[in-house]
């Protein structure tokens, strides 16, 4: 040690011992003897002036690892589990909300294999028309139907109760045909907007319009520019529920005019869907025989004539 101290120098001797000393450490704990210690008899070399040496690559892949505890590792019964869906919410229990069922019925029957449309898509669809309808006539959006109920009408007036009475009854059993006549501003109007409103209340697909526009809304369909078909128009004023049409008589009696109004009124005839109107006196002397003939039939219809109604402008006029 004293020759070897001479040729390379205390210094380098001691680190050199110390290199040793790590690998024997290394491999003592490698295999297994961690209770192995070895212990440097030299003091370690100090000085200000000394730089550690830098391992080789072999030897930093060979360093110890500070021990530490190992994370546990979790289970397949431990492992994270994603996080549960809404469960959609079905409305219908006869089809899913599918909106279609099929006919349990064996094979070459005419209802083998072709859907059937649930009654919960039916009354979606109900729905749908009911509101078009509603639109259609204008009972939400001009003001002054805003103020006719049966509530705000002026029964007591001369001439007008039992036209209200029948008009309570129709609206609470829409049935038949109900038939108001009478002069100008004897509450007619009045009172088929709160049938309307009675009836929509409750559930029936109702139309609201004054002949005239109905008639229009029929012409408007042969326009390149209509949203929907003669046909389709056509066919929801014939089928809805309650149909009410105000000032009857007041039309142009043109042919194509008066032809419609009797194909949608005799459908409506031969149906005995529930159908009111009004009219004066003079519109109804004027509206065509064959027409005229199904209104005057007792055993559907039920007409009622103010007789000694007043115009209720020109007595308001008049306070």
């Amino acid at each position: 040690m004293d020759r070897l101290n001479e040729i390379a120098g205390s210094e380098v001797v001691q680190l050199a011992h110390q290199r040793r000393l790590r690998r024997e450490l290394q491999q003592a704990q490698e295999s297994g003897q961690e209770d192995v210690r070895v212990v440097d008899a030299d003091p370690p070399v100090s000085g200000s002036h000394l730089l550690p040496i830098p391992l080789s690559p072999v030897e930093q892949t060979k360093t110890p690892v500070e021990r530490t505890h190992p994370l546990p590792q979790l289970s397949r019964s431990m492992s994270v589990l994603p996080a549960p869906q809404p469960v959609p919410v079905v409305s219908c229990s006869l089809c899913n909300d599918r909106g279609y069922l099929r006919a349990d019925v064996p094979f070459g029957h005419p209802q083998f294999g072709r859907p059937i449309e649930c009654k919960c898509k039916q009354a979606r669809k109900n729905e749908a028309r009911r509101q078009q309808l509603r639109e259609q006539s204008k009972i939400d959006q001009l003001a002054a139907f805003q103020e006719e109920t049966f509530e705000s009408f002026h029964f007591w007036l001369p001439g007008v109760e039992q036209a209200y009475e029948a008009a309570k009854q129709f609206a609470k059993t829409p049935a038949g045909w109900l038939v108001l006549v009478g002069g100008n501003g004897c509450g007619k109007t009045h009172l088929v907007v709160a049938i309307a409103k009675c009836c929509l209340e409750d559930g029936a697909t109702v139309l609201f319009a004054v002949v005239p526009d109905l008639l229009d809304d029929l012409r408007s369909t042969f326009a390149p520019s209509a949203e929907e078909t003669y046909d389709d128009e056509f066919r929801k004023m014939r089928e809805v529920e309650v149909l009410i049409l105000d000032d009857l008589g007041s039309e142009q009696s043109t042919g194509w005019a008066t032809e419609k109004l009797f194909q949608l009124l005799n459908y409506r005839y031969n149906a005995r869907l529930a159908t009111v109107f009004t009219t004066n006196k003079i519109g109804f002397e004027g509206i065509a025989p064959r027409l005229r003939s199904r209104l005057s039939d007792r055993r559907l219809v039920r007409t009622i004539t103010l007789v000694d109604a007043q115009d209720f402008r020109e007595a308001e006029l008049g306070q």
